[in-house]
């Protein structure tokens, strides 16, 4: 992980934020593939290279394993996991869709703190 995230922080010191937007959007996604594999997360009609997808299979893994387990969680937290992983991967699909499209410093200093918080929130939980 922390090699993912310094790659994504040397694309932002080089002011290369396309990168950096591309770069978390390759960590969320090869993080969640292994939560997926490792968890025995069922994911129905899925692919395998759409993040948002696999954020909601794995939130909805959440909340059954803490209902299950009676653990109290909030709710707000998973919402958010949803919703930084739709703002990255949407991010990502129109710098591939349009290659003049550019990213600003704040956009991609997001995406890289909310990688970092999501990956951290996850290990967690997520052996």
């Amino acid at each position: 992980m922390n090699r993912e995230l310094g790659r994504i922080d040397g694309a932002i010191l080089a002011g290369r934020y396309n990168l950096a937007i591309k770069l978390a959007h390759r960590s969320l996604k090869h993080y969640y593939s292994s939560c997926i594999s490792t968890n025995n997360v069922s994911i129905e009609q899925v692919k395998a290279d759409n993040v948002r997808a696999m954020a909601i299979c794995i939130c909805r893994h959440l909340m059954a394993h803490f209902r299950k387990y009676e653990i109290p969680y909030n709710e707000r937290r998973l919402m958010f996991i949803t919703l930084v992983s739709n703002v990255i991967f949407l991010t990502t699909m129109s710098l591939y869709s349009n290659d003049e499209h550019l990213i600003d410093k704040a956009t991609a200093t997001y995406a890289r703190e909310n990688v970092d918080s999501i990956i951290s929130y996850l290990m967690r939980y997520m052996a």
